[in-house]
C-alpha cells in the first residue's frame, strides 16, 4: 500500500496499539537460556510450561547465522510471560548489521538492488501444549532521495503458513530523512490448518519472519538506506494453549 508520512504516523499509532494489546494483560516474568538450547518456564501454581528453541537459521542476501555458528543475527532472550488465559513467550534477536544501503556509485551497478533476510526458530512446546498464535515487532527507519522507490515487505509464519503480511511502497517524488516505522505482525493458523497442528501437538513448530528491503533509483548517485532503529530488535510473542 502507498503510504504518505500522515498515514505513516497513523499506521505506527494502531501498530503500537496492537503489540500494546498483546502484552497488556502480561507482567514480565523469567528469562532462561542453558547451553545451545534456550528455553523459557513460566512458573504458576499447579503448572509447568516450557517452550524450548531447539534451532534456528537467518539466511538471505543482507544476514547469515545460525544456532550454532555466530554471524551478523544474534539470540538474546526468551521471556516468560504469565496471563490469565494463555501462556505467553517473548522471543527476541538482534540484528545489528541488517540493512539496505546505496550501493557504489559505479556503472555497472543495477540501479535496482534488494536486502533481504529471513529467519526460521524450531520452537518446541513441551507439556503438551502448542502455539495457538504469534505476533512480531520490530523497529525500522529509512531515508531515499527524491527519484527513489522503496518497497518494504514483512512476513510473519508459522508452522510453514503465512499469517500476517505488511507491504509498504514510498513513491519518488519526495525525499525522506530518517522517517521511523514500528512494524507489528499478529496472526494464527487458519481453522484447517490449525485442526492440522493440533492433530500433531506436542511436537516442534516452526516459526518464521522475512524481512524484503527493495530500493529503485532513476540515477546512480541517487541514495537509499533502510536499516533496523532503535535497539534493532525483532520480538516475537508465542502465545501457547494446551493440546485438548
Amino acid at each position: 500500500m502507498k503510504s504518505a508520512n500522515g498515514s505513516f504516523l497513523i499506521r505506527r499509532t494502531q501498530q503500537q496499539s496492537l503489540w500494546l494489546l498483546w502484552l497488556s494483560k502480561c507482567v514480565l516474568l523469567s528469562l532462561a537460556a542453558c547451553g545451545t538450547e534456550a528455553s523459557a518456564q513460566s512458573k504458576e501454581e499447579g503448572s509447568s510450561i516450557v517452550i524450548n528453541i531447539k534451532d534456528w537459521t537467518a539466511a538471505g542476501s543482507g544476514c547469515r547465522a545460525r544456532m550454532t555458528q555466530a554471524g551478523d543475527v544474534e539470540f538474546e532472550e526468551i521471556r516468560s510471560v504469565p496471563a490469565s488465559a494463555s501462556k505467553l513467550m517473548l522471543i527476541k534477536f538482534k540484528l545489528p548489521k541488517y540493512q539496505l544501503s546505496s550501493p557504489p556509485e559505479k556503472a555497472a551497478t543495477s540501479l535496482t538492488f534488494a536486502r533481504e533476510c529471513a529467519l526460521r526458530i524450531v520452537a518446541d512446546p513441551l507439556g503438551q501444549h502448542r502455539i495457538k498464535s504469534i505476533a512480531a515487532r520490530t523497529p525500522v527507519v529509512f531515508s531515499k532521495d527524491e527519484r527513489t522507490t522503496l518497497k518494504m515487505q514483512y512476513v510473519l509464519k508459522l508452522d510453514g503458513h503465512i499469517v500476517a503480511h505488511s507491504l509498504s511502497e514510498i513513491d519518488e517524488n519526495r525525499s525522506i530523512r530518517n522517517q521511523e516505522d514500528k512494524v507489528v505482525l499478529a496472526g494464527q493458523l487458519n481453522q484447517e490448518d490449525a485442526l492440522a497442528s493440533k492433530q500433531s501437538c506436542g511436537t516442534p513448530q516452526m516459526l518464521g519472519f522475512d524481512y524484503t528491503f527493495i530500493a529503485a533509483r532513476s540515477q546512480p548517485n541517487d541514495a537509499a538506506l533502510i536499516k533496523l532503529a532503535d535497539d534493532r530488535q525483532l520480538e516475537l510473542a508465542v502465545e501457547l494453549e494446551p493440546c485438548s
